[in-house]
């Protein structure tokens, strides 16, 4: 079903707005008219959505990327930064800043006791992961991996029965955390 047709006055109303800084929920507001109509008109017309400042990396970033890629992950790195998840992947690979291979056996085997004596002393599987520098997943990697029991406080059982599920693909495979599975 067609909308309304525009105007040429509404055409000149968009541009102008969209020139002064205007966004497209107020411009369509304006109009009368619905924020993804204005958003889809806006690119029909060719105006390119404005994109935000690029804010050059400084050096005690880089340091910090290099430090906690591995431990904190991308996620609290984004956070503490204030940086896009793309900036951050993309700033890791060009520094050769990797994620760790799989551990070792003997390094899973003393995470895993690690993870367990944390879990028998009542800490969730979210604190483990604080405590001891690793991810969700790795903890339940290692639940998996060497049968753990690990208290799952306030996580849903939906996560984690998904969690386990994808710790098992990745264990069957051999591969570890570090195996990227397809997209449905």
């Amino acid at each position: 079903m067609a909308g309304r047709i525009y105007s040429e006055e509404e055409i000149s109303t968009i541009k102008l707005m969209y020139i002064n800084g205007y966004s497209d929920d107020e411009i369509a507001k304006a109009l009368n008219r619905s924020t993804i109509a204005i958003k889809i008109k806006r690119q029909r017309l060719d105006l390119a959505k404005r994109f935000v400042e690029k804010r050059n990396w400084e050096e005690w970033e880089t340091e910090y990327l290099k430090e906690n890629y591995e431990k904190l992950g991308i996620s609290a790195i984004m956070e503490h930064l204030g940086r896009s998840y793309n900036s951050i992947i993309n700033k890791a690979a060009k520094n050769n800043t990797r994620t760790k291979k799989r551990c070792s056996l003997d390094e899973r085997k003393k995470q895993a006791a690690a993870i367990q004596d944390l879990a028998d002393k009542g800490y969730y599987t979210s604190e483990i992961s604080k405590m001891l520098k690793i991810n969700d997943t790795t903890v339940y990697s290692r639940r998996v991996e060497f049968g753990l029991t690990v208290i799952d406080g306030h996580d849903t059982e939906r996560y984690h029965l998904k969690m386990e599920k994808i710790s098992k693909i990745f264990w069957a495979k051999g591969r570890g955390y570090k195996c990227k599975m397809k997209k449905r």
